[in-house]
């Protein structure tokens, strides 16, 4: 991404190295009152030992750019009820680069640890086309208002099986969504999550907007997590 978001990736990481802190999002571009979301990886987040590495001392896998497609969010859209708001994510079994030669075996939506941001206005109506490409059963849980059969908690979506959500966006404010297949735990804790924006219907005042999902990552598979991150590979 070739564009100036006025503020550097080294800029972010030495500004949040206290408090880990960072971001994943989804690239939109608009189509006919409709919009098409593109995703892409990111990362952010020191590992256990290593809090004061920032910089260029830390050994951050990846390149410069990676965080920016979940770091800055697509803009917001006036309210416009009705507008209907797609989104497609698909369910992947991939390995990561969690740090420089530390590889994870995680479960992804559209290959990122976190997930695409998911972005709509209150009242647009939110459909999500949802493809199972994994090795297990898989959902999609937004949290928010919705009807009880666009829960995913009792649509439970088969491998190579799909399943449309589709309800209105409410209310407004910073969601979550993930997986609700059980083990619940364990389908989060591989991956299966994300930022989930729904905006006011009275817009907010202009500001530069960063989204930040802290995660972790147990790599060695003793109920201990290894690496700290924000949106994925530590250290970014």
């Amino acid at each position: 991404m070739s564009k100036d978001h006025g503020v550097t990736r080294r800029q972010l990481i030495v500004g949040a190295a206290p408090v880990v802190a960072a971001a994943p999002f989804a690239g939109m571009a608009l189509a006919g009152g409709r919009t098409q979301e593109a995703t892409h990886l990111a990362g952010h987040g020191p590992a256990a030992g290593h809090a004061a590495m920032i910089g260029e001392e830390a050994p951050a896998p990846g390149e410069p750019n990676d965080l920016d497609s979940l770091t800055y969010p697509p803009e917001a859209l006036a309210h416009q009820p009705g507008r209907v708001r797609e989104y497609t994510l698909i369910a992947q079994d991939r390995e990561i680069e969690v740090a420089k030669g530390v590889v994870y075996p995680a479960w992804t939506y559209n290959g990122t640890v976190p997930g695409p941001v998911i972005r709509a206005t209150e009242d647009d109506i939110l459909r999500v086309e949802f493809a199972n490409g994994g090795s297990h059963p898989h959902t999609i849980h937004f949290h928010g208002i919705h009807p009880s059969d666009m829960d995913g908690v009792f649509e439970i979506v088969n491998p190579g099986d799909r399943f449309t959500y589709e309800f209105p966006a409410r209310p407004y404010g910073m969601h979550l969504y993930h997986c609700h297949a059980t083990p619940l735990k364990k389908h989060i804790h591989k991956g299966l999550y994300g930022a989930f924006i729904i905006d006011p219907p009275e817009p907010r005042p202009p500001a530069q907007e960063l989204v930040m999902v802290m995660n972790a990552f147990d790599t060695d598979g003793d109920g201990e997590n290894n690496f700290y991150a924000v949106n994925g590979p530590a250290f970014f």
